[in-house]
C-alpha cells in the first residue's frame, strides 16, 4: 500500500489523502477495485480522528481503496463549501482511477455524524455522485430542539432562513435515482436513531436500494467499536456493533461485484533470477546432462 496526499487547489486546509493498494505487488492488485472517500464526524467544527485514518485502514485491509476527505471547517464550511469540496474529490478519483487501479463506476462516499451528512448531501445534491453510500449514525438534520450552529457554519449566517435551513435537511430532498445506501445507527443514539430511520423510510418510498442495521446498544459515535479507534474508551468498544465494517463489505461486494482476479502465480523468483543475469536454461540442461 502506498499513500498519497493531495492539496485541494484554492483551499490551503483542505486535502485528500489516499490509502492506494500497491499494484506493484503483482498479486492481483492491479485489478480495478473500488474506493470509499471517508468524512469524518465533527459538528462541522472539527475532524475526529477516530473516524479517519482508522477507517480508512480497516477497508484497506479489505482490499478497497480508501480516501480520506479533510473538509472545510467552521466559518470557512460557508456557502456549504464542504460538499464542493467532495465534489472535487470524488472527480478527481475518477479521473485518476486508471492509473490507481479504481474502478470509476464504484467510488462510495463514507461518513460518520456530520460526515454522514456531507456524504449524503454528496449522494443526493453533489455534481460528482458517488456511486453508493456507507453512513454511520449520520446526522441528516441540522435543526435540532432550536440548535441552529451547522446551519449558521454552512449558511454563512447568524440567522438562516427556513429555507436555507430547510435545504440542509436531505431526508426529504431523497428522489428515485439517490444511490445504493448502508446504513447504521444504534437505539441508545438518540441523537440521530430517528434521522436514520426517516432517511430509511425516504429510501423504502422510492423502493431504491438500502442496507439498514439498528444495533441495540451504544452511544453516539462508535467509528469501528474496536480498539484501533477507541482512543481509550471503553465506551465505544463493541464486538457486536463491531460486525458493521465487515457487513459494509459484504453488501458493497453484493451490490457492485467484487474485483475480478486472474489465476496467476503469485511467485516471482524467476523473475528474481532473470533480472540477477542467472541463465536459469543452462541450469536446467546441466540437470539433464
Amino acid at each position: 500500500m502506498k499513500t498519497i496526499q493531495i492539496p485541494h487547489p484554492e483551499r490551503e486546509k483542505v486535502t485528500l489523502e489516499g490509502y492506494l493498494l500497491d499494484g506493484s505487488l503483482k498479486l492481483g492488485q492491479e485489478v480495478k477495485r473500488p474506493a470509499v472517500v471517508i468524512c469524518p464526524g465533527g459538528g462541522y467544527l472539527y475532524l475526529s480522528p477516530r473516524e479517519a485514518e482508522p477507517v480508512a485502514l480497516a477497508y484497506a485491509a479489505k482490499g478497497i481503496h480508501a480516501f480520506v476527505l479533510r473538509y472545510s471547517l467552521g466559518w470557512d464550511a460557508a456557502g456549504f463549501a464542504p460538499l464542493k469540496e467532495l465534489d472535487w474529490a470524488i472527480g478527481l478519483i475518477r479521473a485518476h482511477a486508471e492509473e490507481w487501479n479504481i474502478d470509476p463506476e464504484k467510488i462510495l462516499a463514507c461518513g460518520f455524524s456530520a460526515g454522514g451528512h456531507l456524504a449524503l448531501a454528496g449522494g443526493l445534491l453533489g455534481r460528482e455522485k458517488p456511486n453508493g453510500l456507507i453512513l454511520g449514525y449520520p446526522a441528516t438534520k441540522l435543526v435540532m430542539d432550536g440548535n441552529t450552529l451547522m446551519c449558521r457554519l454552512l449558511t454563512g449566517k447568524d440567522e438562516p432562513t427556513p429555507e436555507e435551513a430547510r435545504w440542509l435537511d436531505l431526508a426529504p430532498q431523497v428522489t428515485a435515482d439517490a444511490p445504493p445506501m448502508f446504513l447504521f445507527t444504534t437505539g441508545e443514539d438518540t441523537l440521530t436513531r430517528r434521522m436514520c430511520l426517516d432517511l430509511v423510510t425516504a429510501y423504502d418510498d422510492h423502493g431504491l436500494l438500502c442496507e439498514f442495521h439498528l444495533f441495540q446498544k451504544g452511544p453516539h459515535g462508535y467509528s469501528l467499536a474496536n480498539a484501533t479507534s477507541a482512543n481509550g474508551s471503553t465506551q465505544v468498544l463493541s464486538p457486536h456493533v463491531e460486525k458493521w465494517l465487515d457487513m459494509s463489505v459484504e453488501w458493497l461486494f453484493s451490490v457492485f461485484g467484487e474485483p475480478e482476479f486472474r489465476d496467476v502465480s503469485t511467485s516471482h523468483i524467476m523473475d528474481a533470477m532473470r533480472e540477477m543475469g542467472i541463465d536459469l536454461d543452462a541450469g536446467a540442461e546441466a540437470g539433464n546432462a
